[in-house]
């Protein structure tokens, strides 16, 4: 089944695609709509008026016809509540328009309806009655004052970010458009995605306002894909409305914008960083570990080689010092030879007095035939010790002298070398 319903004439249809009227409050005018049948049978329509709505969606849509019109389809009055059409023919059925006196300036919508009814089998065997119905649309402006209006109400919005580190998610915002003013708008729109201290990240344009009818209510739903996961974001809706079919110079509707915002957290990238904080501690304590563990082995060498020397140093000292000390003593030695040899005793010594007889042819002599050995005196027969004199005291003092700085130098390379074995132990 094929049909349709357009304006028309007495004459026929005259190139119009609505019915479109400007009138005062209470007038009245007659028009003409034609029904036609494209089909190869008579079919019987039901004809009548309703008032236009807009789905959600945004669509031109009339009320269903089990409801009642309190407008332009109310307004609106057909001839005929029903019409046979013949195959492939049309009826033109007259109608009227008569506006209340009490009617709101402005636009109003409706339309002329002609529906065939069908009755349909369910799955379960349930039967229903389908209607299927084609109209025209009336446009009907009232004079009076146009204030053109829109507002943006119930604004949400959502991410879905996924689990890609840095390939960023979608933002889904929606919301609702109402015409609160009196005109017919349509108008553009733009949906603006911020990040964290009003960075922008992207901007959307949804499609241009479909016909927005004075109350009536467009929800829209547009998606922002690639937003990257900063934190807090924030979805600014901008419209701006546009008044359709208004005199020039009439007053524009006021652009109008509304937020919603909705938490991005970057769970994917927190994980990434998080790994990359676990991995680079990990290898700075390796570093750290490699570094001490040189550090105490060139330590430890250090030790070694310090004691080492330390040892090699006092040794080479014990072998200077006595060395020196046997040369010391051998010098001495020398010192004290003349003195043994001729001119004074050591200290301590007794001189020695040694008379050997000479033989005599004669058997007399004028002295003692006997000599004296082991006595203490000197040359002139006295007995005792040889006091000391400045040479002998000079001479042991030199070897108390020889004795300290021996002493000294041999401790001091000993010390040196316990020291350096103990930082070694250490």
């Amino acid at each position: 089944m094929s049909w349709s319903v357009q304006p028309s004439t007495e004459n026929g249809p005259d190139g119009r695609t609505a019915f479109t009227y400007e009138l005062e409050p209470g007038a009245t005018v007659s028009d003409v709509v034609r029904v036609n049948n494209f089909s190869d049978t008579p079919q019987t329509f039901r004809v009548y008026s309703q008032d236009a709505i807009n789905t959600p969606e945004g669509s031109f849509s009339l009320l269903e016809g089990s409801e009642t019109p309190v407008d332009v389809g109310l307004w609106a009055a057909v001839s005929h509540d029903s019409v046979e059409v013949p195959a492939g023919g049309h009826v033109d059925l007259p109608f009227t328009l008569t506006v209340p006196a009490n009617a709101t300036p402005g636009d109003h919508a409706g339309g002329i309806v002609a529906s065939l009814t069908d009755v349909v089998t369910e799955e379960d065997d349930n039967q229903v009655l389908v209607e299927n119905r084609v109209g025209a649309r009336i446009y009907l402006r009232v004079g009076g004052d146009l204030a053109p209006s829109v507002r943006i109400q119930s604004v949400s919005a959502s991410f879905d970010g996924g689990w890609i580190p840095f390939a960023g998610g979608s933002l889904s915002v929606t919301y609702e458009l109402e015409n609160t003013g009196n005109v017919r708008l349509t108008g553009s729109q733009l949906v603006d995605v911020e990040g964290p201290l009003g960075v922008a990240l992207k901007s959307v344009h949804p499609d241009d306002l479909p016909e927005l009818l004075p109350g009536q209510k467009y929800t829209v739903t547009t998606e922002a894909t690639g937003v990257q996961r900063l934190g807090r974001l924030t979805a600014r809706v901008s419209i701006d409305p546009a008044s359709l079919n208004v005199p020039e110079g009439s007053v524009e509707p006021p652009d109008v914008s509304a937020v919603a915002s909705v938490w991005a957290v970057p769970w994917p990238e927190l994980l990434v960083l998080l790994v990359i904080v676990v991995l680079l501690v990990l290898l700075r304590r390796r570093s750290r570990g490699r570094r001490r563990r040189a550090a105490e082995a060139i330590a430890a060498a250090e030790a070694r080689g310090r004691a080492a020397a330390a040892a090699e140093l006092g040794t080479s000292r014990i072998v200077a010092v006595l060395t020196a000390g046997v040369l010391a003593l051998l010098g001495l030695a020398g010192l004290a030879g003349p003195a043994v040899a001729g001119e004074r005793p050591a200290p301590g010594e007794m001189d020695v007095t040694v008379t050997v007889p000479s033989p005599s042819p004669t058997g007399s002599d004028s002295g003692s035939d006997s000599g004296s050995v082991g006595g203490t005196g000197d040359a002139d027969g006295g007995e005792g010790e040889h006091p000391p004199t400045g040479a002998d005291l000079a001479g042991w003092a030199g070897i108390g002298v020889l004795l300290v700085v021996f002493g000294t130098l041999l401790a001091r390379p000993l010390r040196r070398t316990g020291a350096g074995a103990g930082e070694a132990a250490a």
